[in-house]
């Protein structure tokens, strides 16, 4: 239609003036005129020109802890050759490892992780984005190596070759992942000849570097020719002046050479009548019911202020009464509807997805039908003002009372959002947030592109009944079949007069706020207080806690309440029920309070083993609104039968689909249940879903109700009245009995006897073929905040060279995690996981042999990069504390833990301000190291799949873990039995032989038919002028699991000396080295001692007594 395609660039020239920098007396324009930015922004604002026509916006923050910089290129993989697809994503992963400027050892990457920061860089089809966030004081040097990446890039062979074998890596994960799967099926059935068709990402073939300096010349031809100052947006932030960072800007990058618009421009829309009026069925991996409408529209970005398309997504995303999500799902069809505008350069595409249910897709004209439906009385009803200016609202509140962002996030969506060439100077910082007037004509101009005869239909599923799905996208595999939409899919479909008379435009929202008042705190509390809250109430039924907001001084509130019941955890069916109720309660309220996440406010209902938790947020007027009609939902409100069987059918699908998804989930699952108590076994509470009722579930909701405890946390911009009135109508809407202090569930954990324990179990998922070990070691009462701190230093320290030992270099899986944790006040562990397809023997023994030689790392590391880490999680801690929610996320948690720490926070940063080294040194060997540990405790859970044959108690009694792994290496990589005498009685005498290379002469003659691999240990990766020796993984694991083999059987470790129990009456099996194998979770958690709950660290009188 004519009325979208009017096009008139701002003015991008009045009100620039010209200025010089303080210091180095070089010239850049600045923007004179004001800057629409937000009421409550404590941020200062500056936009310039430099001399090469480069935008740049600095945003001074004198309270951020980190500085950060974001710098956007207009283009992207559009502008690939054919014969070198994935051109701009190699080019923008080269760039930002390259080495910097003043080093031949350090690159600009390795030179932001020095300085307690992170780096990375995203390609899309029109846009390039490079950017980091760093420590303030090293903000002007980053910026000084980044500009170098953009004045003299050196494009070395080296850093080329290495990236695109890191991209071919990152396109082969995307073959299993549905998402990239769909997107490059859609964009393969665009117009071939537009850019839009092409495959992005790249991979080895399409970046064939078999010629490295043909490759590196067609890079750095397509960076001579795009890479242009005058399509580049910098932004900048820190806690600098304006006039800082103004120097900094003007002094880096002004030499970015200038070479004209260099952005490309291509004609026509990639979908036209050649690809429209199509119906594309095709597989999914994963257990996917998609059903997708994509129509063409024309360029929006010319009409970025009115946002006419930004009215019709709304429509179709509302979720309220007469919405058609509500109509889908009350028909069984869709779990929901949900509308995206993917804007490009020059065109849009705009796609209604549906979650449809295995129904849905079976009658899939009905849900087409019922969308078209539901255009139609859009369009019918005609553009409302009212609803325009609702939505207008809604992104004016964000707007004046946003959340302060993460440095990094604020400048790469500023720096990315500035490549919009419609947008005028004054709303470079509130672009998409401020809407700027209702106009019918270009909302209806949009309205008619969104018709029968004018889309594509795209249905995904893991089968299709009676559809040969005879065609394969070329790089993701997808199989499909494309026909031509029947005619019932592309005529009129206003026929069914239920559909007709069911949908309708929602009505006026009555959660806007209208009152913002901050009124001043009652009393001012000196500043070491701050962090405490009051507590108002306590007795068997209320446990009342109040914080006026003294910090933040904003109109909003935040409330979180737990209400604690006997009867959620009492057995695994009770479990399951109170998970089955939850669902029903979310899906209840979905429709009925969808409206008031358009007015700032927010809900969640959770369930944990002992309580159903509940939390509001949003600007404080309508809170306690909310909150009632929350909790009266919750209490009286009759789950329909419909509901529940919806319900119960998706919790059963994705209860099941979560344990089966992954080795380390089940692993960490299982971890939790072996500590926790009670936690009940996840096939018990499966099994639960399986016999329960109707009827069941509404008694149980009447029971549930019946006798509880709330504990409840009000804080922000409420007055102590407030906070009484809000506590007292919750009870009241529950009508509870009060629930005895002795009577108040609590998880318990699992006081482990000192020594080292198995848990090993079968992976659920009959068809995986992944393994995973979680190893997790004790070390001392979280409670200590000596102990809590020095772990999260040791594991900062520690975290990325474990990914590199165990992921980069020995390549044992994808998934290589550690972290550290603290359960209430009780056990502090420290935790190690891998997923990968080796034994999970093996994956232990190499945390396990990580671990032993990682003691030296510490010994060595440099005094400079210890301070560093310890800055680092100081700034981590204080940018925790940003928000209302934040603030009060914090006092929750020391609520919910029963240890009422609230001023842990500031305590932490004040304990690590006089951490050393040593610190970590003597943690690592009272607890870490198993030689010198007083009572080391240690528990490994092992997930092996069903493939893979786990070893006998006769095995792991008789023979040593290296030598059950190396069996088990030997065996999955050659398919061939080996026999474990055999193999014992070689490792036992060849471990006396110094000459490695003649021990592995030595097992090619035991085993001939490992000859391939050993002769192979070493791939060639060829390329003309260089030949790179890559060990194999699968014969480097051999290797190293050889060499576990012969070391263990000179120096076996013994972990019997930490042992002071007894399992074996209780069937539990003792491997050869000492540890406990536990084959029944209840068995063995009958004979550990319970943790007591922890002592509160503040008095529990309350305010009141009444």
């Amino acid at each position: 239609m004519k009325v979208l395609d009017v096009r008139r660039l701002p003015d991008w020239e009045t009100g620039f003036e010209t200025r010089f920098t303080a210091e180095s007396n070089m010239t850049y324009k600045e923007y004179t005129c004001p800057i629409k930015t937000s009421a409550n922004d404590n941020c200062q604002y500056r936009l310039l020109r430099l001399p090469n026509n480069m935008v740049v916006i600095c945003i001074s923050n004198p309270n951020s802890k980190t500085a950060a910089a974001a710098l956007t290129v207009g283009v992207g993989s559009h502008a690939n050759p054919n014969d070198a697809l994935g051109l701009a994503h190699l080019l923008e992963r080269t760039l930002i490892k390259e080495k910097a400027k003043h080093s031949v050892n350090e690159s600009f990457e390795e030179f932001v992780l020095n300085h307690s920061g992170s780096s990375n860089a995203f390609t899309d089809a029109s846009k390039t984005c490079y950017y980091f966030d760093i420590a303030n004081e090293a903000l002007d040097d980053a910026l000084d190596r980044m500009s170098g990446l953009f004045i003299k890039p050196l494009l070395s062979v080296e850093t080329i070759n290495r990236e695109v074998n890191t991209i071919d890596l990152e396109y082969q994960s995307q073959l299993t992942n549905d998402g990239a799967r769909i997107n490059g099926l859609q964009t393969s059935l665009s117009n071939p000849n537009h850019p839009h068709s092409q495959f992005a990402v790249g991979n080895r073939e399409t970046l064939d570097n078999s010629n490295p300096e043909k490759l590196r010349r067609k890079l750095m031809k397509f960076y001579n020719r795009y890479y242009s100052a005058d399509i580049m947006k910098l932004a900048i932030t820190g806690n600098y002046s304006l006039d800082e960072l103004t120097e900094m800007a003007v002094n880096r990058f002004s030499a970015v050479k200038s070479k004209g618009i260099t952005k490309s421009f291509f004609a026509g829309h990639p979908l036209t009548k050649n690809e429209l009026g199509k119906v594309i069925h095709f597989e999914t991996l994963g257990d996917i019911n998609a059903i997708w409408l994509t129509f063409p529209l024309p360029d929006i970005c010319p009409h970025n202020r009115s946002r006419p398309v930004e009215y019709i997504r709304w429509l179709i995303n509302y979720e309220g009464p007469g919405s058609l999500t509500q109509y889908l799902y009350s028909q069984g069809l869709a779990i929901y509807a949900a509308a995206t505008i993917n804007s490009y350069e020059s065109y849009v595409i705009f796609d209604i997805y549906i979650s449809a249910t295995p129904e849905g897709l079976k009658q899939y004209d009905k849900v087409v039908s019922a969308v078209f439906t539901y255009l139609r009385m859009i369009s019918k009803s005609g553009p409302q003002e009212w609803i325009y200016n609702e939505i207008s609202a809604s992104y004016l509140l964000d707007f004046n009372y946003y959340k302060q962002q993460q440095p990094t996030n604020y400048v790469f969506e500023l720096s990315c959002s500035a490549t919009d060439d419609y947008i005028p100077p004054e709303y470079i910082i509130s672009d998409g947030s401020v809407m700027g007037g209702f106009n019918s004509s270009l909302i209806s101009a949009a309205m008619n592109f969104l018709k029968p005869t004018n889309y594509s239909l795209f249905i995904g599923a893991q089968s299709h009944r009676g559809i040969k799905l005879s065609n394969t996208e070329k790089y993701y595999n997808v199989r499909y079949y494309i026909a031509d939409l029947p005619n019932k899919l592309t005529n009129s479909f206003c026929q069914d007069r239920f559909m007709l008379n069911y949908f309708h435009l929602p009505k006026p929202n009555d959660f806007f706020p209208d009152d913002f008042s901050v009124p001043e705190p009652t009393s001012l509390r000196p500043k070491l207080d701050r962090s405490v809250p009051t507590l108002l109430k306590y007795n068997d039924g209320l446990e009342l806690w109040y914080k006026q907001d003294d910090k933040f001084f904003l109109p909003k509130g935040f409330i979180k309440m737990e209400i604690k019941s006997p009867v959620i955890n009492s057995s695994p069916r009770n479990r399951a029920m109170f998970d089955l109720l939850c669902a029903c309660w979310r899906s209840n309220l979905t429709g009925k309070l969808h409206s008031s996440m358009y007015a700032g406010l927010s809900y969640s209902i959770s369930g944990s083993n002992t309580a159903v938790n509940v939390t509001v947020e949003g600007f404080n007027q309508k809170l306690p609104l909310l909150l009632e009609r929350v909790i009266s939902n919750m209490r009286h409100e009759v789950v329909k039968e419909s509901v529940f069987n919806d319900c119960l059918t998706r919790l059963q699908q994705g209860f099941s689909y979560t344990q089966l998804n992954s080795a380390i989930n089940q692993a960490s699952t299982l971890r939790k249940h072996l500590l926790l108590y009670p936690a009940w076994n996840s096939t018990l509470v499966e099994e639960g879903f399986k016999s329960v009722t109707y009827e069941m579930l509404s008694s149980f909701l009447h029971m549930l109700f019946e006798q509880v405890h709330i504990t409840m946390l009000v804080t922000g911009n409420f007055t102590e009245q407030q906070t009484m009135d809000i506590a007292f109508n919750v009870q009241k809407i529950i009508d509870a009995q009060t629930l005895p202090v002795c009577q108040i569930p609590y998880v318990r954990l699992i006081q482990l006897d000192p020594g080292y324990y198995i848990l090993r179990k079968t992976s659920l998922n009959e068809g995986s073929t992944q393994s995973a070990a979680i190893a997790s070691i004790q070390l001392g009462k979280s409670g200590d905040i000596c102990t809590r701190v020095t772990a999260v230093v040791l594991h900062d320290i520690l975290k990325t060279s474990f990914f590199d030992q165990l992921h980069t270099k020995e390549r044992l899986g994808d998934i290589v995690i550690s972290s550290t944790e603290g359960y209430t006040e009780e056990n502090q562990s420290f935790i190690l996981s891998v997923e990968g397809k080796s034994n999970p023997i093996y994956l232990s023994l190499r945390i396990t042999e990580f671990l032993r030689a990682y003691r030296q790392h510490i010994v060595d590391l440099d005094e400079s990069a210890f301070d560093n880490t310890i800055k680092n999680i100081i700034m981590s801690l204080q940018e925790q504390l940003q928000t209302i929610s934040s603030e009060a996320l914090g006092i929750w948690s020391a609520i919910e833990c029963g240890g009422y720490y609230f001023e842990r926070n500031s305590e932490e940063i004040e304990y690590l301000k006089k951490i050393s080294k040593q610190d970590i040194i003597e943690m690592w060997d009272m607890y870490i190291n198993p030689d010198t540990a007083p009572q080391y405790t240690r528990i490994d859970v092992h997930i092996w799949p069903s493939c893979m044959q786990q070893p006998s108690f006769e095995e792991l009694q008789r023979y040593s873990a290296s030598l059950l792994a190396l069996q088990h290496l030997l065996r999955d990589n050659t398919n061939y039995d080996i026999n474990l005498m055999e193999l014992d009685s070689f490792v036992n005498s060849a471990s006396v032989d110094s000459s490695q290379d003649n021990i592995y002469e030595k097992l090619l003659t035991l085993y001939p038919v490992l000859e391939k691999l050993v002769h192979e240990r070493y791939t060639c990766n060829n390329t003309k002028n260089n030949c790179s020796r890559e060990a194999n993984p699968r014969a480097q694991k051999i290797l190293i699991g050889l060499q576990m083999a012969l070391e263990g059987a000179v120096n076996a470790p013994d972990y019997r000396k930490h042992l002071g129990v007894d399992f074996a009456n209780i069937g539990m099996c003792q491997t050869c080295e000492g540890i406990w194998v536990i084959n029944d979770i209840a068995k063995f958690q009958s004979t550990q001692k319970l943790n007591g709950l922890p002592i509160p660290a503040t008095n529990l009188i309350p305010k009141y007594k009444t």
